[in-house]
C-alpha cells in the first residue's frame, strides 16, 4: 500500500511540473552555407524561423523560411504576385533602361536593361496569378 501511494505522490508531483514547461518559440540555427554573385555574398542558415527582416538603402534580407521568390512569378514587376497594368506600366515608363535596371524597374531577366525581352515575359502571363 505505502508503494502505491508513493508511486500516486510521485506520478502526481512529476505530472504538475511537466503542466508547467512553457515552450513558446525555437529555432533551428544548423546548417546552412554562402552564396556569392556578382561582388555579393550572403552566408546564411537553415531553419531561422526568429530571425526577421534586414533592410538598408536598395536592399532587403527576409530571415526565416524563405518566401517564394518573385523568380517563381515570371511578369510580375511590382511584387504582389498578379501580373496586371500595373506591371506593365512600371516596365513602360522604364523602357530603354540600357544598365542598372532592377526587376522593380520592369528587369525581369536580369540583364540589367529594361527591353522587349522584358516586355515578353509581361505579356506572355498577363492577367495571371501567382
Amino acid at each position: 500500500m505505502r508503494k502505491l501511494l508513493a508511486m500516486l505522490i510521485i506520478l502526481l508531483v512529476c505530472g504538475t511540473a511537466l503542466a508547467q514547461i512553457d515552450l513558446n518559440w525555437c529555432t533551428i540555427d544548423c546548417g546552412g552555407g554562402t552564396s556569392t554573385g556578382g561582388v555579393y555574398t550572403l552566408s546564411g542558415t537553415i531553419g531561422q524561423a526568429d530571425a526577421a527582416v534586414s533592410a538598408g538603402g536598395d536592399y532587403t534580407l527576409a530571415g526565416g523560411f524563405w518566401p517564394g521568390t518573385p523568380a517563381d512569378c515570371p511578369g510580375d514587376v511590382d511584387g504582389d504576385r498578379v501580373v496586371n497594368l500595373t506591371d506593365l506600366a512600371i516596365l513602360l515608363s522604364n523602357f530603354g533602361t540600357g544598365t542598372g535596371a532592377t526587376r522593380s524597374d520592369g528587369d525581369l531577366n536580369g540583364d540589367g536593361a529594361v527591353s522587349l525581352t522584358d516586355l515578353a515575359i509581361v505579356l506572355a502571363v498577363f492577367g495571371g496569378a501567382c
